[in-house]
């Protein structure tokens, strides 16, 4: 099981800043698709593009689509969806551009980020259900379950927060 920090009073990084900086931590997740938001930030609004994504989820489901697995390479230079086979890149959001992430509140496996577009301008947000949530401390003052992949998110955007 992947750690984003250890365990310890001070949550010491596991990751150097260099392995960071140099590459890119790897996270496999099942992508319930991206919709467009209103706002760049809230629960309510993803709450409302999960439940919009879920009910299509169910829609695929019961016509016998399978949702896609998807492989979340997290670096201090954004996120990045890919197809796990291939590696073919089917969204690239840049950190600077991430202006929210949060789980879901009823179902601990679902995890969203809100991203604004570079070519449209929009905010979008993406929603993905991880097969496990992970129990772990504090996160930037949340005391919720986070998935592996959204507390390495958070704690890039802490670190790179404290040393501009």
């Amino acid at each position: 099981m992947n750690r984003a920090f250890s365990r310890k009073k001070d949550k010491t990084w596991m990751h150097t800043p260099e392995a960071l900086s140099k590459h890119f931590i790897p996270y496999n997740a099942k992508f319930l698709g991206s919709t467009e938001v209103e706002q760049p930030k809230g629960t309510e609004v993803v709450r409302d593009a999960v439940r919009k994504l879920k009910f299509a989820r169910h829609i695929k489901k019961s016509e016998g689509q399978k949702i896609p697995k998807v492989e979340l390479q997290i670096s201090i230079y954004g996120v990045k969806i890919l197809e796990p086979k291939t590696k073919e890149v089917q969204h690239n959001c840049q950190l600077h551009r991430i202006s929210f992430c949060a789980d879901d509140k009823t179902d601990k496996r679902i995890f969203t980020f809100i991203c604004k577009d570079s070519e449209s301008n929009k905010h979008l947000c993406y929603v993905f259900d991880s097969e496990k949530c992970v129990s772990m401390p504090d996160v930037l003052g949340w005391s919720v379950l986070f998935k592996p992949g959204i507390v390495l998110f958070l704690e890039l955007v802490k670190y790179l927060k404290m040393n501009k």
